[in-house]
């Protein structure tokens, strides 16, 4: 059978995200969709060395993209993605944890649509419409304009920890598709669909039939296991 979409995630292949963090978000993605998937991780040049990949759940196609830290996000936003053979791509961070069923975030009816930035009870004005790629659905390559512009601008890279104040593309995919000018054409998931741990579980709780949970920033799954929901759902 032909999946009907490609998952994937990206790893810089350092000691930031341990490798673990990669099979529990397939295991968790195994959980929770009833879609036939391949499951694809892009990684940086630090994972090709020996022994970084060997604990890696085999079901997984490891694809070298040789750009450092998440800049290997990137190459996600090609026509043609390296290793794809569907139409459709839903990309996921490492630092998520999956509460309920994907389905429906991999049907969601459009050509490209992400997380809301910014929740709208703290949403600063003319940041409304501002994404966050840490879930991003891609149909039939319409994410090409995002890669374009990132090869037109020299396809920058530097320490996603230790960004320079001048930086080009400071949030690389993110200020590409924010810019207005790029005119890149996208919808946003419902905040109860996919929701920031940080912003909206920890001032609000758990959305309502939430899907994905996002640890953007600090802290990370693994530091919160004393939340219920990331015992039971982050393994």
């Amino acid at each position: 059978m032909t999946p009907k979409v490609t998952i994937g995630c990206c790893w810089d292949g350092k000691d930031y995200y341990p490798p673990e963090y990669i099979n529990i978000l397939y295991n968790s993605v195994c959980r929770n969709t009833t879609i036939p998937f391949d499951f694809i991780c892009y990684v940086g040049p630090d994972a090709e060395k020996p022994g970084r990949t060997d604990t890696i759940n085999k079901n997984i196609q490891i694809i070298p993209v040789g750009l450092p830290s998440w800049w290997s996000t990137l190459p996600w936003f090609q026509k043609n993605p390296p290793g794809v053979k569907t139409d459709s791509v839903l990309f996921l961070d490492l630092d998520i944890v999956i509460i309920g069923s994907l389905d429906d975030i991999i049907n969601f009816p459009a050509e490209q649509a992400h997380m809301k930035d910014e929740p709208s009870h703290m949403c600063r004005s003319g940041r409304e419409r501002h994404m966050n790629t840490s879930v991003t659905l891609l149909r039939n390559g319409a994410g090409a304009k995002v890669w374009d512009e990132y090869v037109k601008a020299g396809m920058p890279t530097w320490d996603a920890l230790r960004p320079p104040g001048g930086a080009v593309l400071r949030m690389a995919e993110q200020d590409i598709i924010d810019n207005p000018r790029n005119g890149i054409k996208y919808e946003l998931f419902p905040e109860w669909m996919v929701c920031s741990y940080k912003f909206q579980v920890l001032k609000k709780g758990i959305p309502n039939d939430c899907r994905v949970v996002v640890f953007h920033g600090q802290p990370k799954p693994a530091a919160c296991l004393h939340e219920p929901f990331v015992k039971e759902n982050w393994r």
